[in-house]
């Protein structure tokens, strides 16, 4: 209920940055269409202020006609060697930055009918161009006063741009926090599920051995096995197997916290994995024999060695084979097979066992993790086989990757490099 809760929390803050977001983005065109339409004005007023003022200018005027009385085709030639061209340029300027409008712009003047004047007019719907007729200051109608602001865009940058990058930013930043965070909380909800499982498994595994040991013992302390030394033995050699258990259960809590703590001390060495490989097949060869199952070899790699920790190794492959043989439905077959590929020794250990679900394979080398698996649950374990065995193989500079089919197998195939390391 409390997991259902945190997520449903979780959700509902994600939708309500969400929403601020879009609420934000909602704001910030409004703003720059807002701006568009006081840019708009404002360059409205400056020209028509600007017109004003050089329409007050009388020997300006004067000017300006009679360079197009003159010659109106090289008329920006005859306006700039007689400084008129800069004058209205540079009019047109303060009024612009008396409307706190500092942009870049082009002027234009232009006859009536042009076809420049044709083609800016055709681009008026984007904003880029603004005119004037010269009628005040020539005296005539039939003259056009155009002005371009090629950096337009730069102006609602500088008043909006900024804070809707950093808006953007900043709640994505956000949102990519919170999916981390549930990523973090999910991870910790696992652990702890699997933590509970482990505790369960260590009391159940401790509680038998541990009955028995009593039973066995209470039997010889109370002589119930009268003259019968075949008893009184049957009974010693209970507590000795139970005692046995205990210590390789111990031995596994033991490895349990060094895989927490990921405090293992190596000793490498040239090693032929042959060797290896078989002397953990005989470790497990009793359970095997008892489930009717084999092993079959493939050392294509031969004795090819590789620099690694024996014992540790040992344990590895024996992690590997009990499972296969206490996760398999029928008679357990198992390959184990070696080749040499590309500087590097590579392992297969194959079996026909009931196989692990897609969406159970990438949670198997987490540390606590066992894979629901029905009727062959039963297999007790701490779930910590697999964490150790990729811990090693990594610190060897190797890995390890799963291929699984329900029902029909698995393959581990380790790869391990040739060079010391």
């Amino acid at each position: 209920m409390k997991t259902v809760f945190r997520k449903y929390t979780f959700l509902l803050a994600l939708l309500i940055i969400l929403a601020l977001l879009a609420t934000q983005i909602k704001w910030i065109v409004y703003s720059i269409r807002f701006q568009d339409k006081v840019f708009e004005k404002s360059v409205e007023l400056a020209l028509s202020e600007t017109m004003t003022n050089l329409t007050a200018d009388k020997p300006l005027c004067s000017k300006v006609k009679a360079c197009v009385d003159c010659d109106s085709i090289r008329l920006k030639a005859q306006l700039a060697s007689s400084g008129v061209w800069q004058k209205i340029h540079d009019a047109i300027q303060n009024e612009l930055e008396s409307y706190d409008i500092d942009l870049d712009f082009e002027m234009y003047i232009l006859e009536d009918g042009s076809e420049e004047l044709k083609v800016i007019e055709a681009e008026y719907d984007k904003g880029l161009y603004y005119s004037r007729c010269m009628g005040g200051i020539i005296g005539q109608t039939g003259y056009q006063l155009v002005v371009e602001f090629p950096s337009r865009t730069r102006f609602f940058f500088a008043t909006a741009g900024t804070m809707f990058l950093g808006s953007v930013i900043l709640i994505f930043l956000l949102i990519l926090s919170l999916l981390y965070l549930l990523r973090i909380y999910n991870r910790e909800i696992r652990i702890a599920k699997h933590t509970k499982e482990l505790l369960n498994n260590v009391s159940h595994e401790f509680k038998t051995p541990l009955s028995s040991i009593a039973l066995a013992s209470n039997m010889i302390r109370k002589k119930r096995y009268g003259e019968d030394e075949q008893k009184l033995t049957s009974y010693a050699e209970l507590i000795s197997k139970e005692n046995r258990k205990l210590q390789n259960l111990v031995e596994s809590l033991l490895r349990l916290e060094a895989v927490e703590r990921n405090e293992f001390d190596y000793n490498k060495e040239e090693t032929a994995i042959e060797d290896v490989v078989k002397e953990a097949a005989s470790t497990c060869e009793m359970l095997l024999n008892e489930r009717y199952g084999q092993i079959t070899y493939d050392f294509e790699a031969g004795s090819t060695p590789v620099f690694i920790d024996r014992l540790h190794f040992i344990n590895v492959f024996v992690n590997l084979l009990s499972n296969a043989i206490k996760y398999s439905k029928r008679n357990p077959a198992i390959e184990i097979v070696t080749r040499t590929e590309n500087h590097s020794l590579v392992i297969w250990v194959k079996d026909n066992g009931i196989g692990i679900p897609v969406k159970f394979q990438k949670y198997i080398f987490d540390k606590y993790y066992r894979v629901p698996t029905g009727d062959v649950h039963n297999a007790k374990g701490f779930g910590i086989g697999l964490a150790y065995v990729k811990q090693i193989i990594e610190a060897h500079n190797g890995t390890i990757v799963v291929e699984s089919t329900s029902d029909e197998g698995t393959v581990f195939r380790i790869q391990l490099p040739l060079e010391k390391s």
